[in-house]
């Protein structure tokens, strides 16, 4: 740059050139490129080497670029929550609950996850297992029929970040209502068919709606477009323009126990949802699950299912 284009870099050329050593896996070379940089590296710049550390599964590296960003933000939140999920991820609980000690004492608390979305010239803001709008029957519907299409088990995916013993205890926190999906469900049902669904979130989408919302692209032949503080995810044909560096990862499989305890979640969730036991599907609903393909349209919804 400064010998073919005269400009010094700046810190965010920097983080540009770490985001790509991470993205193929030099971590070594990260490292190194991080502590030769001319200039003081940055909360982000650590945070990146964070993210690559945990996408290529290095705890070690992760733990290093954890402490530098802690050291400069104690207030990162976000970095002791990621830091926990690879904790949790290898089965080192007592690291997990020193990382829950450190936040606690800290007096700090997970961000709430909300995520905002616009319908005919109007904001929509929902949160983890949001009932606040009026059209929520509709949209717990066809969150439940599209979970059923994507064929997610509602606890195998994020089992891994919990106890086997926790996981009868945290069955309310399922994935299948994180803000985003509920959002875009809205936004389905919202919009006319063909019509890109955008979505923002204040926090970074986690790996089972990436995963979700991926296959949800596919299914409803629509685009969503989740912008979190990161990066903006263009959801297209059943894949992310992000590559599945920021979202998506595999999970190994669980354990005998945990699966038995999953099953357990499962039947317990099922058995006590009332939506469930007492649903009424409307006209509308029907229609989606008689005609997955050609969708349905009243006066008021567009849905391509």
């Amino acid at each position: 740059m400064k010998s073919d284009y005269g400009l010094d870099p700046g810190i965010e050329h920097y983080g540009c050139m770490l985001d790509l050593l991470g993205r193929v896996g030099n971590l070594d070379q990260a490292k190194r490129f991080i502590e030769e940089m001319p200039l003081t590296p940055t909360s982000r710049i650590w945070g990146s080497l964070l993210v690559a550390s945990r996408h290529h599964r290095n705890l070690e590296l992760a733990e290093m670029a954890a402490s530098r960003i802690l050291s400069l933000d104690t207030d990162n939140t976000g970095c002791y929550v990621l830091l926990s999920n690879m904790y949790a991820e290898v089965g080192r609980w007592e690291d997990v609950d020193h990382v829950r000690y450190l936040l606690k004492k800290q007096g700090l608390e997970r961000t709430t996850g909300c995520s905002i979305v616009e319908c005919n010239g109007k904001t929509y803001k929902f949160t983890n297992h949001d009932r606040s709008q009026t059209e929520s029957n509709i949209i717990y519907a066809v969150l439940d029929i599209l979970s059923r299409k994507v064929g997610e088990d509602p606890y195998v995916h994020s089992a891994y970040k919990f106890k086997p013993p926790d996981l009868l205890r945290t069955r309310d926190n399922s994935p299948m209502c994180h803000s985003v999906r509920l959002a875009i469900c809205f936004g389905l049902i919202g919009t006319s068919i063909g019509e890109p669904v955008v979505i923002r979130k204040n926090i970074r989408i986690c790996e089972d709606c990436h995963r979700a919302t991926k296959r949800i692209s596919e299914i409803t032949n629509r685009e969503i477009v989740v912008g979190d503080p990161k990066i903006y995810h263009h959801f297209k044909d059943g894949r992310c323009s992000c590559g599945d560096y920021w979202g998506d990862k595999k999970i190994e499989a669980l354990g005998e126990q945990a699966g038995l305890v999953c099953i357990n979640a499962v039947y317990v969730y099922i058995c006590q949802t009332e939506c469930r036991k007492e649903a009424e599907y409307t006209e509308w609903v029907i229609a989606i699950l008689v005609h997955p393909i050609s969708g349905y349209r009243n006066d008021q919804h567009h849905c391509h299912l």
